[in-house]
């Protein structure tokens, strides 16, 4: 009998054992996700030659960071298509690089670390480029303009920002695309009169057969960014610090970091929630202009007085 019993006990004892990997397992699971830090990198204007690249540059900034700043900084690089999949992952967030629009209509959610740096500047422009069949900008009324959907809702930061309060397109003038490769794919295949690009990109909406029709004034390039606007000071400038020193080789724009804070996408905020013009109006004279003297008939030579009198040249006797 007791040969039984424990030939029996033996039979339980693998399932036992499962039984306790198995409560293991499903206990790290959370554990694991909730460990997961990211780098985001959300970037629909920016120009990549292929999805991938965008990847590898977030590999290559998360790789840096773990270097230079340790374990605390070991992040998950992902590629974000759209404002709604980086916010459903904004608690695992850590790090993102975004476009400036983006960091300027949600300032009170991120907090600035590092900007772009190319060309000598920290700043770029927006061009919109258009077919042959658009004389001028005003054209554009009757048309539509293609752009990568960096925010949504865009109006005012077309009407108040790009265009200064000189033009506003009608509804359905404005048409998103999920990046700006998509939008120069439009534009190739003639289904895009015209496309909204950085200058640094502006060559190859030119291959496409467009030309320049309009540039914005400056704007702060792609720049990192913090989820949480409450993290330590010293933290901050220790990455701030750190990324100075960054040498990339993915992106031709995106090989540099400045450090940044709060003041340039501030800025950028206000000129896109409040109107303007895009030059100062000119200045009104209110004098009543000065009258010019009625002109006369002409008086024959030999009947014309002489403008000086005579008698004060006439010798004295």
């Amino acid at each position: 009998m007791r040969a039984g019993l424990a030939a029996r006990r033996l039979a339980r004892l693998p399932q036992w054992l499962f039984a306790c990997l198995a409560l293991l397992l499903v206990a790290a699971v959370p554990r694991a996700a909730a460990a997961e830090r990211v780098l985001a990198i959300y970037l629909p204007g920016v120009y990549f030659a292929e999805l991938e690249r965008k990847l590898e540059l977030g590999n290559e900034l998360a790789a840096f960071l773990q270097q230079r700043l340790g374990e605390r900084y070991h992040l998950n690089a992902r590629v974000y298509g759209t404002e709604e999949a980086m916010a459903a992952d904004s608690s695992r967030i850590a790090l993102a690089l975004v476009e400036s629009p983006f960091v300027a209509t949600k300032l009170t959610q991120l907090l600035p670390v590092s900007v772009a740096f190319a060309g000598g500047s920290t700043e770029t422009r927006l061009q919109v480029l258009g077919s042959a069949s658009l004389g001028s900008l005003q054209d554009l009324r009757k048309s539509a303009l293609t752009y990568a959907a960096v925010l949504e809702p865009s109006q005012a930061f077309f009407d108040n920002f790009v265009f200064e309060g000189e033009l506003t397109l009608p509804k359905g003038g404005l048409v998103p695309t999920r990046d700006v490769a998509s939008a120069l794919s439009l534009a190739s295949l003639h289904k895009a009169e015209a496309i909204l690009l950085y200058e640094e990109d502006a060559a190859m909406g030119r291959q496409s057969g467009l030309r320049s029709l309009y540039q914005s004034d400056r704007l702060p390039r792609p720049t990192l960014v913090l989820l949480d606007r409450k993290t330590d000071a010293a933290e901050v400038q220790r990455l701030r610090e750190a990324l100075s020193q960054f040498r990339g080789q993915v992106h031709p724009g995106l090989r540099a970091f400045r450090p940044t804070g709060d003041a340039p996408y501030q800025a950028l905020r206000a000129r896109i929630e409040h109107k303007q013009r895009r030059l100062p109006p000119l200045v009104e004279f209110i004098e009543e202009p000065a009258q010019l003297p009625v002109p006369h008939p002409p008086v024959p030579q030999d009947k014309a007085p002489s403008p000086v009198p005579l008698q004060i040249f006439a010798p004295q006797e």
